[in-house]
């Protein structure tokens, strides 16, 4: 039995990109289709048996008729090829309203042969049951785990308003381990069981590839969201946890193998340099659970064609730094690349910097994001590349720059609460 497991698809991630014309869409929309229809040929070509998507369909929660038609036509054509797949509801798939339809769920509204989706409705109209899919090679399990709907767990609640943040987050922790465990209770350890979940875990791995590699869904995501813990996934009673959230390629297997697919395609710098595609694995029904991934058959990543990040970073030597940025360009392969050059280098030596040619360079690159001086001096940290902060939204905008700034999560609440009040006395005063 094979399995594709991916994630973090974000289709309407147009930074970066140039027009398309003749298709109403930027080159940026087209590599993360390209990469989708790479995994759609290969699930058909190698006769997949099912295919677990961990969340995160769309950039934003309310995507174009657009998006919604581009993504629907590769699942479509999975679906054509009878080929089960499995949609669980990410972050970015939820609603901006309670009460709202997510972008998902018109598959089941419309019964689309051969698609399931995972959201709290599911969950609770199978009573807390994994949903069984039957594949060419016999039914496989698939519990799962959606993005928490906080109003939603912690509704009809009298406790609420007394909580601190952090005591929510314990509280939607402890919720979450218990949907978990409660499908895991519900297994047939005779048939294979995978549990998909988009979630962020809180575990060492997890942290240190944020670290090395500067996760851009640490930004994407604004606001707090609860962590969990591998151990709270009850790994014991499955035979794979397919993980979506974070965009880095990450292996947390011990005894049962757990991955992050990662996103499909690169979002900004903090991806450069990552590995893109999607997971591959062979289940063996035949096998007792624990023993059913082995050998040959173990996870492996499947590239799909993503398009380059390349920072060229250069501190010259010289008083004029022309020639050793020009050259560092040369080296760099910045052909079809999204490319940014950073000059570390004096006020004096940028007054003697010649743009222009190092800009002829860059003509071949994809797209320019900037070239940019930076001197000893300048220790302002900056958000992200690419993100702008909603200004209706300060809160959000703060909590981001706190996390940016790794600021411990007992002060981040405090100075949180202290905006939230100014902002308050702020507009009581206006009104």
């Amino acid at each position: 039995m094979r399995i594709v497991h991916f994630a973090d698809l974000h289709i309407g991630v147009e930074t970066y990109g140039r027009p398309l014309p003749e298709l109403g869409w930027s080159t940026r929309m087209q590599d993360f289709l390209d990469a989708f229809d790479a995994l759609v040929d290969y699930s058909i070509r190698e006769r997949v048996d099912a295919v677990i998507f961990a969340g995160d369909a769309y950039k934003a929660r309310e995507p174009s008729q657009t998006h919604q038609r581009e993504f629907a036509t590769r699942i479509r054509r999975l679906s054509q090829a009878e080929i089960p797949t499995f949609l669980l509801v990410g972050n970015h798939d939820l609603p901006n309203a309670e009460g709202r339809a997510h972008v998902l769920e018109i598959y089941r509204t419309l019964g689309v042969p051969h698609v399931y989706v995972g959201d709290g409705a599911s969950l609770k109209a199978a009573q807390g049951r994994p949903q069984v899919i039957p594949t060419r090679d016999g039914p496989l399990q698939v519990a799962s785990l959606p993005w928490p709907q906080v109003s939603r767990l912690l509704a009809n609640r009298d406790d609420v308003a007394t909580m601190s943040i952090e005591q929510q987050q314990n509280e939607i922790e402890r919720l979450l381990t218990e949907q978990v465990a409660k499908q895991a209770a519900q297994l047939d350890p005779d048939l294979p069981a995978i549990l998909t979940c988009h979630v962020s875990l809180n575990e060492f791995l997890v942290r240190k590839g944020m670290e090395d590699r500067k996760d851009s869904a640490a930004w994407m995501t604004v606001g707090s969201a609860p962590t969990m813990l591998k151990s709270s996934l009850s790994p014991k009673s499955f035979d794979y946890i397919a993980l979506g959230h974070h965009h880095n390629n990450l292996d947390l297997t011990e005894n049962t193998p757990c991955w992050y697919a990662g996103s499909m395609q690169p979002v900004d710098f903090g991806e450069e340099g990552q590995k893109k595609g999607f997971m591959t694995f062979e289940i063996d029904p035949t096998k007792p659970q624990g023993a059913r991934i082995g050998g040959a058959g173990l996870p492996q990543l499947v590239e799909a064609p993503a398009r380059r990040f390349v920072t060229v970073a250069v501190k010259p030597k010289e008083n004029d730094p022309t020639a050793e940025v020009c050259a560092a360009i040369e080296r760099a392969q910045v052909e079809d690349a999204i490319v940014r050059v950073l000059v570390h280098c004096s006020e004096g030596q940028a007054a003697m910097f010649r743009q222009p040619e190092a800009r002829r360079l860059l003509e071949k690159a994809h797209y320019l994001q900037r070239i940019s001086t930076v001197h000893p001096e300048s220790t302002r940290s900056a958000l992200p590349p690419g993100f702008q902060p909603d200004v209706n939204s300060p809160i959000e905008a703060l909590d981001l720059y706190f996390r940016t700034e790794k600021i411990e999560e007992a002060r981040r609440e405090r100075l949180r609460r202290a905006a939230v009040d100014l902002i308050a006395t702020v507009g009581g005063t206006r009104g």
